[in-house]
């Protein structure tokens, strides 16, 4: 089967994007939007999924929405603007990934693919997916395979899914992609009866019966399961950045690589910016700044004079003061630090939700909304929840509350 007959057998195929998870694992990132929205690129991770279906024919889209879904439904809306026809469905209780499909059910009459929202994938990957018959799962090699569904395989063929096995048993790993079709809901109501809601016990009872195929891909799929993966998605999203020149650019400014510039920006006279980078609508870069690869800048955001910014994601709103450093760091909407943050990347430990994460490279963790005063040091892999206070001179590490003050 080849690439225009995925696109022609996809055209009337309805997928399901499971986008209804707060994704705790994200730390301060998602106390105000789900996981599926955090900017990469600048743009929401779920905004790839829906590219990647749309490259493949694929307009009908169910997204199942929990957590904060009023973000993802004032950004989305009917999907016409992104080439899509998106409807929501409300999983009012997030009891697991099976239950998020079911859910679906009333509107789901054909063969259809399940993906999951806050997994970055592109056209390829897709179309390996929707190019083969019959129920049919993603695999894909992992070094972190204990972190995810670790795949047993016959062949092609499924023998079943272990979630989060206790040894590595092997390095394949369930992607969270499926093609089902109807049969799958009687299987998903028996495991329901037993308390079992996840959609891989699902694809492990149907390899014992009707057969599941194991799809490979070279396609891309990039999990972000903890903040510092954000970094790699964001680096996956800017490979596809386009040079766009828009505002104002001084003169004696240096732009090498491929940088997208937004609309109303002004990048002052002695900047240099190495691409990749994205910079979002109303951003100002002051003199002599450094903006250095794989960094992406949402709108409005405020480089002081004389900041290095490496590798990391400032969303929007965000405003650095002078001799700043920033790198291999994630800083939330709406954060401001005065003159000389240092928040320089090295070894860290880093904590989530109790558990203590060693990094080998990682910068600073900043919440929405935090404020920073002048000459604060972050140590690596310091995690700053939304809507602290820091003053002055303090060196921070380990993990700052929500709303904490620092004096």
């Amino acid at each position: 089967m080849g690439p225009r007959d995925v696109l022609e057998g996809a055209v009337s195929m309805k997928a399901v994007i499971l986008a209804a998870g707060e994704g705790a694992r994200m730390g301060p990132f998602t106390a105000s939007e789900p996981k599926v929205m955090i900017p990469v690129g600048n743009r929401p991770i779920l905004e790839y999924v829906v590219q990647a279906l749309v490259d493949n024919g694929v307009h009908d889209i169910l997204v199942v929405v929990g957590y904060r879904r009023e973000r993802i439904l004032s950004y989305f809306q009917d999907g016409k603007a992104f080439g899509a026809r998106m409807k929501y469905v409300v999983q009012g209780k997030q009891l697991g990934t099976a239950h998020a499909v079911a859910e679906c059910r009333p509107q789901l009459d054909g063969t259809f693919v399940v993906l999951n929202g806050s997994n970055m994938v592109d056209a390829k990957f897709l179309a390996d997916l929707l190019g083969h018959d019959g129920p049919g799962v993603m695999i894909t090699q992992s070094d972190r395979p204990r972190s995810y569904g670790v795949v047993t395989v016959k062949g092609t063929k499924l023998v079943s899914i272990t979630e989060k096995p206790a040894e590595v048993i092997s390095n394949l790993i369930n992607t969270g992609a499926y093609a089902l079709d109807p049969s799958v809901f009687p299987v998903i109501e028996g495991l329901a009866g037993e308390g079992n809601h996840d959609l891989p016990a699902v694809l492990t009872a149907l390899a014992a019966s009707v057969g599941v195929d194991a799809v490979r891909t070279d396609g891309m799929w990039v999990d972000a399961l903890y903040p510092w993966d954000l970094l790699r998605l964001n680096q996956a999203a800017l490979k596809g950045v386009h040079d766009v020149r828009a505002g104002t650019i001084e003169p004696n400014v240096t732009i090498r690589g491929r940088v997208s510039i937004g609309d109303g920006c002004t990048i002052r006279s002695g900047a240099y910016l190495q691409g990749p980078l994205s910079l979002g609508a109303g951003c100002e870069i002051g003199p002599n700044a450094v903006l250095l690869p794989s960094s992406s800048l949402g709108r409005n955001v405020r480089i002081g004079a004389l900041t290095t910014v490496a590798n990391s994601i400032l969303m929007d709103d965000v405003s650095l003061g002078p001799s700043s450093v920033v790198q291999d760091s994630v800083i939330g909407s709406g954060v401001t630090a005065r003159a000389g943050l240092l928040a320089a990347s090295g070894p860290g430990d880093v904590q989530i939700e109790g558990e203590w994460h060693p990094v080998p490279q990682i910068g600073a963790l900043l919440g929405e909304d935090s404020e920073l005063g002048n000459g604060v040091t972050v140590d690596p892999g310091t995690v700053v929840n939304e809507r602290a206070r820091v003053s002055g001179g303090a060196r921070l590490r380990g993990t700052i509350p929500s709303g904490g003050v620092v004096l």
